[in-house]
């Protein structure tokens, strides 16, 4: 192999000569060397020298190292997670991990699974750190909801943009009314850090037609008391009000908790309209590329048990939980609006927890909030992870009706008495190892871009497993 790093033109494929295809060898280091390098190495070795910037930005690389980083996810799906970290920068801090869960069997004990820091974050505590369900295309929305301010993270590589200021929203005193549209009657938010909580919901989408992200917030506005909605394009200088017009009904959104991202749309979930009205729920969805609202169906008999929804494998999922008085939890998946001759809602999986050993029973009885993260094994696999408010990881194996805890974040790293629920709805995610650049606020953008601390994991040795303890 040469010692000088690959000229950006010998990554592009080479013909195939009598039927056998003959790679240079700038490009078996590309594909066989440096997508398996992590982003964070990969981003940093842009700076060797002019080439090496070519050859890891160019399209042939992010899409190699994309393809060989997908297949991994497929066959072991990493976990995010995040807790208090260590004070850092002066003030309190939040770190970022991610976890690899190995193949294993609901008849066997868990298999043993590794965490690695991917960053901390000074300037944002765990207790108010609000995240989008899932990455969006490798970039992940935080909502710092003591402050009210936004970051667009790669949390692979630590890059990360402060959104410009946003309108001030209403804010509302926790009280019992405020309660997850559940058949259990369990509070919301169930862990909260302050005694009021601002009337807004932020989600982010990816624009497939324009090749950007877009943040798109819902809010009560302070004065009118009409709910508003703007959006920031990534790299604008500021927000700007969202082309459709927010229905009346956008007040019986769940303030804070953000909406589900699928196949270029946003959903929330609508609580009841009152405490007399019937108990049906209601699908909002906003089109990120024409930035309308519109509604999803949804069969009576099922929006009055829906609790959460969530994104199954790309698929919309509703979850109904009714594990307190019917012992039952199961998840529905929707076709899609491509689907032929018109969307429709089917049973994913149905877990009755009476069929189950009676201790991974009582544990699946006792946790708050349940929430469908993906399929162990890729799409379609019979096996599916659940993650737990109480920062647990299950997969429930549907043709052998078995459950197996496989993650507890009490064993990765320390959490202190006061984080043992997550404040909102789940403190564990999945992780997606991708290149992403975070686009910059443009130059003459009002104020300067703010920029927080972070502190990358540690390059060697980075990989934490925590025997004992877990509580402090």
């Amino acid at each position: 192999m040469e010692s000088s790093p690959p000229l950006h033109k010998r990554l592009r494929r080479s013909s195939e000569s009598n039927g056998e295809r003959r790679p240079p060898r700038g490009e078996l280091l590309v594909d066989e060397i440096l997508t398996r390098l992590p982003i964070a190495a990969a981003v940093r070795f842009r700076a060797v020298c002019r080439q090496w910037n070519a050859a890891l930005t160019s399209d042939h690389f992010i899409l190699a190292h994309r393809a060989r980083a997908a297949a991994a996810r497929h066959r072991h799906p990493e976990l995010l997670f995040f807790a208090p970290g260590a004070a850092f920068a002066g003030g309190r801090a939040t770190s970022f991990y991610a976890c690899s869960l190995r193949d294993g069997d609901c008849e066997a004990p868990p298999p043993p699974a590794a965490a690695r820091e991917l960053l901390t974050v000074a300037g944002i505590t765990a207790a108010h750190a609000v995240l989008s369900p899932t990455p969006c295309r490798g970039l992940t929305l935080i909502f710092d909801t003591y402050r009210s301010e936004y970051y667009l993270f790669n949390l692979s590589t630590g890059d990360h943009v402060a959104l410009p200021p946003c309108q001030p929203a209403a804010a509302a005193n926790l009280d019992s009314t405020l309660t997850l549209p559940t058949m259990n009657p369990t509070s919301y938010p169930p862990a909260w850090p302050a005694p009021w909580i601002e009337l807004s919901t932020t989600g982010l989408g990816y624009d497939t037609a324009t090749g950007e992200h877009k943040v798109v917030r819902l809010f009560k506005r302070r004065d009118g008391g009409e709910y508003s909605c703007e959006v920031y394009t990534q790299g604008a200088g500021g927000w700007r009000r969202g082309v459709g017009r927010v229905p009346p009904c956008a007040g019986n959104l769940l303030p804070a908790l953000p909406p589900v991202f699928v196949d270029g749309y946003l959903y929330w979930l609508l609580r009841p309209a009152g405490p007399g009205e019937e108990p049906i729920h209601r699908v909002l969805s906003f089109s990120i590329g024409g930035e309308q609202f519109g509604w999803v169906y949804v069969p009576p008999r099922l929006s009055s048990r829906i609790c959460h929804l969530a994104d199954l494998d790309g698929s919309l999922c509703a979850v109904y939980d009714n594990r307190l008085f019917g012992r039952v939890y199961g998840l529905f998946t929707w076709s899609g609006r491509s689907s032929s001759p018109s969307p429709s809602w089917s049973v994913r999986c149905s877990i009755n927890l009476q069929t189950l050993p009676e201790q991974v029973s009582e544990e699946l009885a006792g946790e708050r909030v349940i929430v469908p993260l993906c399929s162990a094994g890729g799409a379609g696999s019979s096996k599916i992870m659940l993650a737990t408010g109480g920062h647990k990881v299950f997969v429930y194996d549907v043709e052998r009706n078995a459950v197996e805890r496989v993650f507890r974040m009490q064993d990765m790293v320390a959490v202190p008495r006061g984080y043992l629920q997550a404040p909102l709805l789940l403190s564990v995610g999945l992780h997606d190892e991708r290149i992403a650049d975070v686009v910059h606020r443009r130059a003459g953008a009002g104020d300067g871009e703010r920029r927080l601390k972070v502190k990358l994991g540690r390059r060697r040795d980075s990989t934490l497993v925590k025997a004992s303890g877990g509580v402090l």
